[in-house]
């Protein structure tokens, strides 16, 4: 039902407009795998994944300071997959998992058909709130600890480096694998090579000597959200495992879509790409601010970066959800990435689909 409404209906969803995105480059890309490797991509892959593409994905870490191996490196269909295989390989039922307060919402549901305990540790626009941090860690002993650095999403707010190094001797003390969710770090001011805006979004991957750290990322925002390819980053030893996880599940990842990416990693096209879709949200955010604010709105951040806006609206956004969607229009209350799933008066928008006037007066008559 959701996938027949114009992307400017959807003010809560999680995708670029297709307008946005290039579907020439994923074009040229499918057609010369087509033309070079004939019939070699019809058979099964290799269950780590494609070699070229973990070689161009060791190299593309690289820029960013975090030091992966193609043999560290193990391709999934996407962030969900990668969280899940990290998840069915270290939780047990009963044990406690942490993650953002907000944070994604479809992660809230895997753990919990695992059997886990979900516990959120409240985020700031710096980072996990470290003092309620410490107080969780001490409660619950949790295995994993799921969050993002860079682009949260909803927030759109990134970790200091003083909060990351933090959380990381947080982690060494009780003992606690970190699994960093990095999906949105390619629509960051820092994801181009400029060291002096780098330092201002720090990934726990490059920070991490413990080897605490499990990276994941994909295309599925950036590229296309149907080309499910994404990969996860270990120690060697835990790689290997995870890839016999993986096997047990699925054999392997579709080896046709990595060999779209990764030649399109090789033709070195994607950097310019994200570019564009940079500058397009910088381009569109100032709009949205000013629509929030006309309507007294709270803005979690008003330096947020990247796709999205978190915004506190005073009222219950379930209610508001509905009376949007009754309208038209999809939205995203915020007890959606809530772990509790409490009513909340929140709602993440999304910057590039949050630019229909109609829709803004649809809102502002919800509200009234």
């Amino acid at each position: 039902m959701f996938r027949d409404l114009p992307h400017d209906r959807m003010p809560g969803g999680g995708l670029f407009p297709p307008d946005w995105l290039d579907s020439a480059l994923i074009a040229q890309s499918a057609r010369g795998v087509t033309r070079v490797a004939k019939r070699s991509w019809l058979a099964y892959g290799t269950p780590q994944g494609y070699l070229p593409l973990r070689q161009q994905l060791s190299l593309k870490l690289s820029a960013l300071e975090i030091p992966a191996e193609p043999e560290q490196i193990v391709t999934t269909a996407g962030v969900t997959h990668a969280i899940d295989l990290v998840a069915r390989h270290f939780l047990r039922p009963g044990d406690a998992v942490f993650v953002d307060d907000p944070a994604w919402f479809v992660m809230f549901a895997r753990f919990a058909m695992l059997g886990a305990r979900v516990i959120g540790v409240p985020r700031r626009a710096d980072g996990p709130d470290l003092e309620a941090l410490r107080g969780l860690l001490v409660a619950h002993r949790p295995k994993l600890f799921v969050l993002s650095s860079v682009l949260h999403n909803p927030t759109g707010t990134s970790m200091t480096a003083a909060n990351a190094y933090a959380v990381l001797q947080l982690a060494e003390e009780h003992g606690v694998t970190l699994v960093e969710d990095d999906i949105y770090g390619d629509l960051s001011p820092d994801a181009t090579p400029h060291p002096p805006a780098r330092m201002a979004a720090l990934r726990l991957a490059a920070l991490d000597r413990r080897r605490r750290v499990i990276y994941v990322g994909g295309f599925s925002k950036t590229l296309a959200a149907n080309l499910r390819v994404g990969y996860l980053v270990a120690p060697p030893e835990l790689a290997l495992a995870l890839a016999d996880q993986k096997l047990l599940g699925a054999l392997t990842t579709p080896e046709f879509g990595e060999r779209v990416i990764a030649r399109v990693l090789i033709e070195r096209r994607y950097a310019r790409h994200c570019a564009g879709l940079r500058a397009n949200l910088d381009a569109a955010r100032p709009t949205v601010l000013a629509r929030l604010r006309k309507l007294g709105a709270r803005v979690f951040a008003e330096d947020a970066q990247g796709m999205f806006l978190w915004a506190d609206l005073g009222t219950d956004t379930n209610a508001l959800a509905t009376r949007l969607f009754d309208a038209g229009y999809l939205a995203a209350p915020g007890s959606l990435f809530c772990p509790s799933q409490l009513p909340s008066t929140w709602m993440r928008f999304n910057v590039a689909s949050s630019q229909n006037p109609a829709m803004w007066r649809a809102l502002q008559k919800a509200l009234a």
